[in-house]
């Protein structure tokens, strides 16, 4: 303890070293509980909730014992680019809005979309496309599953996926293959994560922190992707023993058994799926290129456009938009706001730059001129 207290005096700032030191241990305090959240019984959403409550209320009171004149949090209006003042409480500007948007407007999307059948109708397709190839499935399952992945969350890619995978295999008489397979598209789950600005809630923070764009993502992450998906499907092929038909005759009742699949089934409604279809290409074309966006529309951000694609697929469903709105994961969003706002008060009292210290330590780097 008394090692941070001087570090936190070394580095120069208007803050205590005890402060820091304290701010610190409740930092330490908070990742204790996440990791022991299940022996809790608590959401993480509360969890981090409940500490930001605390940075805010203590910070506040030790702001106003130490140094009234200069708070350590900036209580005040925030003045607009065009010189308008807005008073907005503390936590509000802490939180990055721009992330929280994304995941809740790409969220809301997605559960719309999912319901015209177009990723179980893709999935179909690809599995008559195989001929009941085990090899080839596995390939054809393996790349839906990164493509689902970087679109879907990885439950609904696994759900969608895996209850395939179970049928199709069924169907082929090859159920002993199913572990592996499913064990595959699990480890690819997190593989297609990596792909997009959107596949993941880190993609978004890092991307959002660092202004790196949906297309400089993609092209830096894309060959990574390709080379981790190529590798684990051939390892999945030596491990689990999942070989390609040998014989004429094998080929022609495993094309029989899959040409049973009807991808129309999953369909319920021919007009949503194709403007779903539209749909989902525009939410690409957009993200992709939203940092080129003309008029001006480039500056409402990524956010915005999850959060209008959202409500235009929304309008399909008019009547039951809750139904959607209970789909959101609330206690995520509830998170990462809380966090945000943890994040900005460890900020304020130089935890932050403790550790940045210290990590530059461990890596030898030079400190700051």
């Amino acid at each position: 303890m008394n090692q941070i207290f001087a570090l936190s005096d070394v580095i120069g700032h208007e803050v205590p070293g005890w402060v820091t030191g304290f701010y610190l241990l409740v930092l330490v305090g908070m990742v204790l509980c996440l990791a022991f959240e299940e022996k809790i019984h608590a959401k993480k959403s509360l969890i981090v909730g409940t500490f930001a409550g605390f940075c805010l209320v203590t910070e506040t009171v030790i702001g106003y014992f130490t140094d009234r004149a200069h708070p350590m949090l900036p209580f005040g209006s925030i003045t607009l680019p065009n010189g308008h003042e807005v008073a907005l409480p503390i936590y509000v500007p802490a939180i990055d809005w721009s992330v929280i948007t994304i995941i809740l407007g790409a969220s809301l999307f997605v559960e719309v979309t999912s319901r015209s059948g177009i990723f179980t109708w893709l999935a179909i397709k690809l599995t008559k496309q195989s001929k009941g190839d085990p090899w080839r499935l596995l390939i054809f399952y393996g790349g839906l599953t990164v493509i689902f992945s970087a679109v879907l969350n990885n439950v609904t890619a696994m759900i969608i996926v895996g209850s395939l995978t179970t049928v199709s295999l069924g169907k082929l008489k090859r159920r002993d293959l199913l572990l592996g397979f499913l064990i595959t598209e699990g480890l690819l789950t997190n593989v297609g994560g990596l792909l997009t600005l959107i596949s993941s809630v880190p993609n978004i923070i890092v991307g959002q922190a660092a202004g790196i764009d949906f297309v400089p993502f993609f092209l830096t992450s894309a060959p990574f992707v390709f080379v981790a998906t190529i590798v684990t499907l051939f390892q999945a092929r030596l491990t689990f023993g999942v070989k390609g038909l040998a014989t004429d005759d094998e080929k022609k009742v495993a094309a029989e058994l899959v040409a049973g699949f009807d991808e129309k089934e999953s369909v319920p409604s021919i007009r949503f799926f194709w403007c779903s279809v539209l749909l989902l290409l525009g939410f690409i074309v957009c993200l992709a290129g939203q940092s080129a966006l003309p008029w001006d529309l480039d500056e409402l951000g990524m956010g915005f456009v999850a959060l209008f694609f959202a409500g235009m697929a929304l309008w399909f469903y008019r009547n039951e938009v809750d139904t959607f709105y209970k789909a959101v994961d609330w206690d995520l969003l509830g998170f990462f706001a809380s966090l945000f706002v943890v994040i900005y008060v460890m900020e304020q009292a130089k935890v932050l730059a403790i550790i940045g210290e210290g990590i530059g330590a461990m890596l030898g780097l030079p400190g700051p001129a």
